[in-house]
């Protein structure tokens, strides 16, 4: 199959690598086609992007930042969907991403995730002014939307802003957000820089408690946004957010919790500190597990707790004690645990 069908994988969508372009050092915009089979996304959902790295597949989940009916001008046949990638030269997986893949070749997609979208009864009140609230790359999914928007055939009557914060020259599409802003008439763009001077309080002091307000960035940014708008009496259900990795919670007590391990038959007691995530205990002690994104998107570590309590470092729950699936990137342990891989 690997031969007639280059990155062929069960339960995956291949997709034709058509290029790149660095947008900045640390910054590349993938323009991918996928196959016919692959399901249309709705703008501001994101993907969870497969490519074989060194002989080992490894997974990222990326915002698709550009928008379902968009054309392309190089490719007017093809359907293409570009994704914006920030690369970490200590990341395992975008440190080397240019290097392992070529125009021409082929990657893997999964199915389009996420509910980081604009419903349609929001657009359908235009008393309703939409704020997207961004910071540094966390402008890939309003960029998705915005060009849906601009692709309607009326335009929206709801005012959109979008407050942008980045560093100092680290705005990204400023031109295609210029273009957009004379596309839509009732769109304003806030480009800002809090060395600058430029802070949340005074870019969100006409938002409305009837404003819809979208977040994307950081954790950290998610939160002192979320801050801002409590402080303003803003209700938690106008808004919607998403964000780049696991909040912070409180870790649990300092110490040591016994795991019972169940891999391919063979059985092990292992003793993993509290207050890391299964999935780094595990690895150092030695035993390899699956992962892929190691932030709780792409389920690829899940496993089978047989017994025991963890904590979901998304959202803070303690499990039940009985059988569950669990995530061991983004669980620790509160009791000793059984659990099978």
């Amino acid at each position: 199959m690997q031969r007639i069908k280059p990155a062929w994988r069960t339960h995956w969508f291949r997709a034709q690598v058509l290029g790149h372009q660095l947008l900045r050092a640390d910054v590349v915009q993938l323009e991918l086609s996928p196959e016919n089979a692959w399901p249309q996304a709705i703008a501001g959902q994101h993907v969870l992007l497969t490519v074989e790295i060194n002989g080992r597949l490894m997974t990222r989940p990326f915002s698709i930042s550009s928008a379902p009916d968009q054309s392309h001008s190089q490719y007017p046949k093809k359907r293409v969907i570009r994704l914006t990638i920030k690369t970490n030269i200590d990341g395992a997986f975008t440190a080397t991403l240019l290097a392992n893949i070529a125009a021409g070749g082929y990657v893997n997609l999964s199915a389009p995730q996420g509910e980081f979208t604009l419903s349609d009864s929001v657009l359908s009140q235009p008393s309703t002014s939409l704020w997207f609230v961004a910071a540094g790359s966390g402008i890939t999914p309003f960029m998705a939307m915005l060009n849906q928007l601009a692709l309607l055939p009326r335009q929206p009557k709801n005012p959109i802003e979008l407050v942008y914060f980045a560093k100092v020259g680290e705005h990204l599409y400023v031109d295609e957000l210029m273009a957009l802003q004379q596309q839509l008439s009732l769109f304003t763009v806030k480009l800002l820089i809090r060395k600058h001077g430029h802070n949340l309080a005074d870019a969100l002091i006409d938002c409305t408690v009837k404003s819809q307000v979208l977040i994307c960035g950081p954790s950290q940014f998610k939160d002192d946004v979320d801050q801002q708008l409590d402080a303003m009496k803003h209700p938690k259900a106008q808004r919607q957010a998403e964000f780049f990795q696991a909040p912070t919670f409180a870790q649990t007590a300092a110490g040591e919790q016994h795991v019972n391990l169940t891999q391919r038959g063979q059985q092990s007691q292992l003793v993993l500190a509290a207050n890391d995530t299964l999935l780094s205990g595990l690895e150092q002690q030695g035993i390899s597990a699956n992962f892929g994104c190691r932030i709780g998107v792409c389920h690829q570590c899940q496993c089978v707790k047989k017994s025991g309590v963890v904590r979901n470092l998304h959202t803070g729950e303690i499990s039940q004690p009985g059988e569950q699936l669990i995530q061991l990137c983004i669980s620790q342990a509160v009791t000793p645990l059984e659990l099978e891989l």
